[in-house]
């Protein structure tokens, strides 16, 4: 070998062939071909720890899972967008997949021990071989309480056009700062699986128009997303646990670690609302009887 010829690359650890390629994936850090490697979808945590025989198992399990795709019929798919998670669901056979091409890992639905819809620590759905349980979600009523400050800051931003607008009559659009009643939808899967112990997924909650923020615009928007986040739940429970019960719980009644909100703390933001001036004293009076059944 001359001074700049190529370095022959170790054998694959897997099958013994040649490794091809700039840069060939490792397994316990040891070369393997493309073709052992495969289409690996696992999560990184697992890939990490993996030795070589441990990869030779999970090669096994691609292949039996690959049989699952023959079977796969999508009769129902919720996307999160364009570039967001995709769920594909086979009711029939009780088959799901987060990938509508069905080259990701197939999950059969006796392998979903439950799930979790949450808008940022807030549950809205949980779905167990117990039932679905839908909370009922406090972002409606966040954002009808923020409709007085809202209206000031448009009215205020009017104002500041009025006055920067040239001679020309063009004028600055602002961008008006509206504090967001919550931020994404978290979405949590737990498997009892080989591979999967938690698949994760998230959605940004609708954001308000920065030049002109409306309340109706924004419930109209999360609306739409509560409603894809419901398709989902009730996909997950007839995939996993077709024919469980159903129940609703009420505004704040359960919080994200199961445990009974406290009123006097609910009591204590909605005084907050009150102090800044985001709802009245009216308004705020309406909700400290309704908390405390009064």
């Amino acid at each position: 070998m001359g001074l700049f010829g190529k370095k022959e690359k170790p054998p694959c650890a897997i099958c013994g062939g040649k490794v091809s390629g700039l840069f060939p994936p490792k397994i316990d850090g040891q070369l393997v071909c493309k073709e052992c490697y495969g289409d690996v979808d696992l999560p990184q945590e697992v890939l990490d720890y993996m030795t070589i025989d441990a990869f030779r198992y999970y090669m096994a399990f691609r292949e039996e899972n690959a049989q699952l795709k023959q079977r796969f019929r999508i009769m129902r798919q919720v996307d999160f967008g364009w570039l967001g998670d995709k769920f594909v669901f086979d009711t029939d056979n009780r088959l799901l997949c987060m990938d509508k091409n069905l080259t990701k890992t197939i999950f059969e639905g006796c392998q979903v021990k439950s799930f979790e819809i949450r808008e940022d620590a807030q549950p809205l759905f949980r779905g167990s071989a117990e039932g679905l349980t839908r909370y009922t979600s406090m972002v409606p009523e966040r954002v009808t309480a923020m409709s007085p400050q809202i209206e000031r800051i448009r009215i205020q931003a009017h104002m500041r056009r009025e006055m920067e607008k040239d001679n020309n009559g063009y004028y600055p659009m602002p961008d008006m700062k509206v504090m967001m009643p919550f931020l994404r939808f978290h979405v949590d899967i737990y498997f009892e699986h080989p591979y999967f112990s938690v698949y994760t997924a998230e959605k940004t909650a609708p954001e308000f128009d920065s030049t002109d923020p409306d309340t109706s615009d924004y419930l109209r928007q999360y609306n739409e997303d509560a409603a894809l986040m419901e398709e989902l739940a009730r996909a997950l429970m007839e995939v996993a646990f077709p024919g469980a019960p159903e129940r609703t719980v009420g505004i704040g009644s359960i919080s994200a670690s199961g445990v009974a909100v406290d009123a006097a703390s609910e009591l204590q933001r909605f005084k907050d609302l009150m102090d800044k001036g985001i709802i009245t004293e009216d308004e705020f009076t309406a909700k400290k009887r309704q908390l405390l059944g009064t």
